[in-house]
């Protein structure tokens, strides 16, 4: 978990920028693998699941967002990088096609 916010900026479906030295570090390895684009998006449903630090419970909390970067091949997507990298935001702010999903962590819509 980090100590300070990082803010991602994306555009066409690729990972162009992101703050401080997290996400200097974010971006050269991303680039190293061939793997700037945006492999995943989820939402979180799961009420029981708790922040441990381990990706793979952190992700599924109910409100949080994540969006990972880099190969997706494994899953079902097209895209063969050598890097896959999750990034879950705890208290996010989401909204597609200009409908809110998330505010504050809150989830909007109907799981």
């Amino acid at each position: 978990m980090l100590d300070e916010p990082v803010e991602l900026t994306v555009e066409s479906g690729r990972l162009v920028a992101a703050t401080g030295a997290i996400g200097a570090r974010l971006l050269e390895t991303l680039a190293a693998g061939d793997g700037e684009n945006v492999a995943e998006l989820g939402v979180g449903t799961n009420g029981l699941a708790r922040a441990s630090g381990y990706v793979l419970e952190d992700e599924k909390m109910l409100g949080s967002v994540h969006v990972a970067f880099g190969s997706s091949a494994s899953f079902g997507g097209t895209v063969q990088a050598s890097v896959h990298i999750d990034c879950v935001v705890l208290k996010p702010d989401l909204a597609l096609d200009g409908e809110p999903v998330t505010t504050g962590g809150r989830l909007l819509v109907a799981s």
